[in-house]
């Protein structure tokens, strides 16, 4: 991660235009605490994450080179950025909690071409 800023990544793909809209939509309210970046723009031999899980969903990789993905990630996000740390405390202590976002991010990632 320290050739983006030493600063958490958030990785998307640059190709889906909900993708896109979404990644600009929290760059404008994390830009300053996260580095967003298309998976088409990462170096060929990025070692912390796949092209196939970035085209799978999100992945955030935080200063230490821990990955979240999928809803986590976004959760991850926001508890950063000070906008809704309590929504990563539910997904990390309420497993309902974890597993319907997680569903729902599943069910929105599948479908995202629709989104757009």
């Amino acid at each position: 991660v320290d050739e983006f800023e030493n600063r958490p990544l958030l990785i998307y793909d640059g190709e889906c235009e909900f993708c896109v809209k979404w990644a600009h939509k929290f760059k404008v309210m994390a830009g300053k605490f996260i580095t967003f970046i298309p998976l088409q723009n990462l170096p060929v031999n990025y070692e912390y994450a796949t092209r196939a899980a970035c085209l799978k969903s999100v992945q955030y990789i935080d200063i230490d080179n821990r990955i979240s993905k999928g809803a986590e990630a976004v959760f991850q996000l926001f508890h950063k950025a000070k906008k809704g740390s309590f929504l990563l405390t539910c997904y990390r202590r309420i497993p309902i909690f974890r597993f319907l976002t997680e569903y729902v991010y599943s069910l929105v990632a599948r479908n995202r071409h629709l989104f757009s």
